[in-house]
């Protein structure tokens, strides 16, 4: 069922897209790690954000790995959001779905890059904003939106 039927409206596009990209072996240290990068990748940009999970790659994920992102998610609950997330994995997929159980705001979680692709630019994302490759594990990309 669509969030329309359901009644729940989606948010509004973002001023910022953070891409991230979850390494293979997800633990508490590099989910940590990751997350403290992502707290000062943010902090100083205002606007809505995006948060676009690509764990296309990840092979496992630890409950230490998901707690990491369950405080990110709780110092960000006072900011406008949005979560997409392509995890095929299970284990990986499954910690997802417990950070997303008590996350603030509705995340969106599909098994393949395609239909998380396709989410985006359902929902007005353009491809050239989250399509691109990049190096390491996070991307900032202002969209100039107001």
């Amino acid at each position: 069922m669509t969030r329309a039927a359901l009644g729940i409206k989606s948010p509004p596009l973002a001023t910022c897209l953070v891409l991230i990209k979850h390494p293979e072996q997800g633990d508490e240290l590099n989910g940590k790690a990751l997350c403290d990068r992502i707290r000062q990748l943010v902090k100083n940009q205002p606007g809505t954000l995006c948060f676009f999970h690509d764990g296309t790659e990840m092979v496992n994920a630890r409950i230490g790995y998901a707690n990491a992102f369950k405080e990110l998610d709780r110092e960000l609950a006072n900011r406008e959001t949005e979560v997409v997330c392509a995890i095929p994995a299970p284990i990986p997929r499954m910690m997802i779905y417990t950070v997303a159980t008590i996350a603030q705001k509705p995340w969106t979680i599909f098994r393949t890059r395609t239909e998380a692709d396709l989410h985006m630019r359902m929902r007005g994302y353009s491809a050239s904003d989250y399509g691109q490759s990049f190096e390491g594990a996070l991307k900032l990309r202002v969209l100039g939106r107001s």
